[in-house]
């Protein structure tokens, strides 16, 4: 989930070419395209809970106080463990992290230490490997994220 938030995030910032939005402008547009429900009693708390546990790139706060999310200029789109699994039909968890490990797919980490992917070294990886499946999928998602700024596998 935190891929999509961060894709659709960062597309909407490029696409209205906004330096920066407050996170309770950003809670609003998650909430209205249905990728995060915002609380009514605390308008952003979801998406704030999701900064402090490292999850959204570009969070900062200004003045120690309002929370802010930075367009980054040169963003690569990502996808989760999760959508990853998805992506090999795999069934579980432990298998896709033993495919990681054995197969050695590029991946990184968050600040939290959650792993995600870029979809760019996917690609370069699923030819390198001979992967031709994985690229098909990758190349459809790759232009979907580009044309919306959204997607789900």
């Amino acid at each position: 989930m935190f891929s999509v938030i961060n894709n659709y995030i960062q597309a909407r910032l490029q696409r209205e070419n906004l330096e920066e939005v407050a996170i309770t402008v950003a809670a609003k547009w998650l909430s209205k395209e249905n990728i995060l429900k915002d609380s009514r009693s605390s308008p952003g708390f979801p998406l704030r809970r999701n900064i402090k546990q490292g999850n959204i790139f570009g969070a900062y706060k200004k003045r120690d106080y309002f929370w802010y999310i930075r367009r980054i200029n040169g963003y690569e789109n990502i996808i989760s463990v999760r959508e990853l699994k998805q992506l090999f039909d795999l069934k579980s968890r432990t298998s896709i992290y033993q495919k990681i490990e054995l197969s050695n797919i590029p991946r990184r980490k968050t600040n939290s230490g959650r792993i995600y992917f870029t979809i760019s070294e996917l690609m370069k990886w699923s030819i390198q490997k001979k992967k031709y499946r994985v690229l098909k999928k990758l190349r459809s998602i790759s232009s979907i994220v580009k044309n919306r700024g959204e997607y789900s596998i």
